[in-house]
């Protein structure tokens, strides 16, 4: 477990959006939206993003909808799509490449 949770991100796409470990990042979804510190780590693909979901006070699973894995119920975390803002002093930028 971490002490925080983070939205990781590929050094390629953190690069693009002009991202550092660190910077507030808010994960939208047409289901809501999260606000995590970046994490940048080449375990993820570009393209892709990754949350943990430790702390309830993230409310990551505000961004995922309804749909469940028909196995075993749980929400399907892995097929969200989302748009990236970045959140300096108050102003949200939307990033795009």
């Amino acid at each position: 477990l971490r002490p925080v949770d983070t939205l990781d991100i590929s050094p390629v796409d953190a690069r693009a959006f002009g991202l550092s470990d660190g910077d507030r990042v808010r994960l939208v979804s047409r289901y809501g939206a999260a606000e995590l510190p970046a994490r940048c780590t080449a375990t993820v693909l570009p393209g892709h993003v990754f949350a943990t979901f430790h702390t309830p006070q993230t409310f990551v699973h505000a961004v995922t909808g309804p749909h469940r894995d028909v196995v075993v119920g749980t929400p399907e975390y892995k097929v969200t799509a989302v748009r990236l803002e970045r959140r300096d002093a108050g102003v949200v930028t939307q990033l795009t490449r």
